[in-house]
């Protein structure tokens, strides 16, 4: 049987990490929900502007070069992913579906995130660039330099159709990766990921809310200079805002597996403390009976 002294040296380590897996969970559940509070404070505005397209796309002359449907040579792939570990099959999970994506010819990518940069290197992918260490809550300034390159390169003809990998937020507990198309857009395409940051249980979730009802516009606008001139500063505006969500949700879905898995490793360092209290309690008991032999069997002896 294993010594005393190295089973309650294993025990002081496994207790010591569960303290720290316990603090994790801890602060990715504060992480998680301030994720979530950003995420729908911006939802008020991107409504009222989905609105605005709305009621602008009926009135457009022509189809807009962002909203008009290509045949695709070059596709491009935001890829987003986790700067940091510890978060179970968060990573994984994206890379997985990453990979049917990828799969296909002429295909770039923009890796967001350290995980998803390692990711494309390891497989030599084609890496337009990459952005790093955005934090654990994303400014909207922020995105402003990767959504203004994928802009110029859609409207430039470097590719035909914009991809992103990311992970959507459910609930606390479920989170599913989804590939979206956000160009060439549409109103849809937009509005589903405006109600998507919207969580469907718990807390945050006001699905009923008046503030999320898209209607049709009674007002008769005039738009200076021109419909278009509008159309062509609002749709990137709001693809924009669309790329932030998705990071947005990306960093709350992260947050959240880092919490289940914090909680299942806390959990396991507590079951196995357990099991190590009772080995240390059995070596010590066994220890005992030893020695109480050895004196009895020396008295019988003398």
């Amino acid at each position: 049987m294993e010594s005393i002294q190295n089973i309650k040296s294993r025990l002081g380590a496994v207790k010591n990490v569960g303290k720290i897996t316990k603090a994790m969970e801890v602060v990715s559940a504060t992480k998680m929900r301030k994720a979530q509070e950003v995420a729908l404070r911006s939802r008020s505005y991107a409504i009222r502007a989905l609105r605005l397209l709305q009621d602008l796309s009926e009135h457009a002359p022509a189809v807009n070069i962002f909203m008009k449907e290509r045949e695709v040579h070059n596709t491009l792939v935001v890829l987003v992913a986790s700067d940091r570990g510890l978060a179970g099959s968060f990573n994984t999970q994206v890379f997985r579906v990453a990979e049917a994506v990828l799969a296909s010819p002429n295909t770039s990518v923009i890796a967001l995130g350290k995980k998803a940069l390692l990711y494309t290197q390891k497989k030599n992918l084609p890496i337009v660039e990459s952005h790093i260490g955005f934090g654990d809550f994303i400014d909207f300034d922020e995105v402003a330099p990767v959504a203004n390159r994928i802009i110029a390169g859609f409207r430039d003809g470097s590719w035909d159709r914009v991809l992103t990998v990311s992970t959507h937020f459910r609930t606390t507990l479920k989170q599913e990766t989804l590939v979206r198309q956000i160009l060439p857009t549409d109103y849809q395409k937009i509005k589903e990921i405006v109600d998507e940051i919207t969580p469907e249980h718990g807390r945050y979730s006001n699905k009923n809310n008046e503030e999320s009802s898209y209607h049709k516009s009674t007002v008769d606008y005039i738009y200076e200079p021109s419909v278009e001139g509008v159309l062509n500063e609002l749709i990137p505006y709001l693809l924009s805002l669309q790329l932030y969500h998705v990071m947005l949700e990306a960093n709350a879905s992260e947050h959240s597996a880092r919490m289940v898995a914090m909680k299942t490793a806390s959990d396991n360092a507590e079951d196995l403390s357990g099991s190590l209290v009772l080995l240390a309690n059995k070596a010590r008991q066994a220890s005992i009976t030893k020695e109480m032999i050895e004196i009895i069997s020396t008295q019988n002896a003398l």
